[in-house]
């Protein structure tokens, strides 16, 4: 009711601004308006439930059409052939599962073996190992004893050979008139492995050069040892490559 009623106000109040908008005023002049005579507007009352927008009319579920006819032999057929289906899916997941569980297994049995082949394959080179530690000991202790007898022989050789060197040079000196007791001339001597002296020189002198030359003759005359031959290289090298004789007058010493 309130918006029919607004627009009739509404209305009636354009018309009176339209007449009214026609009067003028002027300072010289005065213009009488024109009357316009009055429209009668015919207003009716309109519902506001007419401008609501109607609901739309709710759709008609669709007859459901009527089942076809089943032949039971064809449905009995139909659900055979989906039993025999699932059993051969559920046979074919149990020999897949089974399949799994083989591979599983053969795996685990070869990690097994693995583990155990690896593990004699350790013991057996454990037992190697202590049978070489063990080879190798006794080979030691039979070196060592074979050494020890070896130097045992080189050392008798060596002062043998050394008893030899000095008889020989002690045959040779010729001592000169001026020898006193108290003098002393140190040589030192070179040798080769064949025994040949190779060279002969004076480390300290007597203070007497008839002495020292003595003395340097009686080496010189021996001219080799041939004996030393015998003698093994180590050996020789640790006691006969360079060696010293000591000359004194009342006796000759090595």
């Amino acid at each position: 009711m309130f918006w029919p009623t607004a627009a009739t106000i509404i209305m009636h109040a354009l018309m009176i601004m339209a007449l009214t908008a026609n009067w003028e005023s002027s300072e010289d002049n005065i213009i009488t308006p024109t009357v316009i005579p009055p429209q009668i507007v015919n207003a009716t009352l309109v519902s506001i439930d007419e401008f609501r927008p109607k609901p739309k009319p709710k759709p008609v579920p669709p007859k459901a059409k009527p089942k076809p006819k089943v032949d039971p032999k064809i449905e009995q057929r139909k659900q055979a052939e989906a039993k025999k289906v699932k059993q051969a899916a559920i046979a074919k997941q149990k020999a897949k599962d089974k399949a799994v569980q083989d591979a599983a297994t053969q795996a685990e049995l070869e990690k097994q073996r693995a583990r155990e082949a690896a593990a004699r394959e350790a013991d057996r080179q454990r037992a190697e190992l202590a049978a070489r530690q063990q080879a190798e000991q006794a080979w030691r202790r039979s070196q060592e004893e074979a050494d020890r007898a070896m130097a045992a022989s080189s050392a008798e050789m060596s002062a043998s050979y050394a008893g030899l060197i000095q008889r020989t040079v002690v045959n040779n000196w010729s001592r000169p008139p001026s020898a006193r007791n108290g003098m002393e001339a140190l040589l030192s001597i070179q040798l080769i492995p064949t025994g040949d002296i190779v060279s002969v020189t004076v480390l300290k002198s007597s203070g007497n050069g008839a002495f020292d030359r003595s003395a340097i003759n009686a080496v010189e005359k021996a001219g080799s040892f041939p004996e030393l031959k015998n003698l093994p290289i180590r050996e020789f090298e640790r006691t006969f490559r360079r060696f010293r004789l000591l000359f004194r007058p009342e006796d000759l010493r090595y």
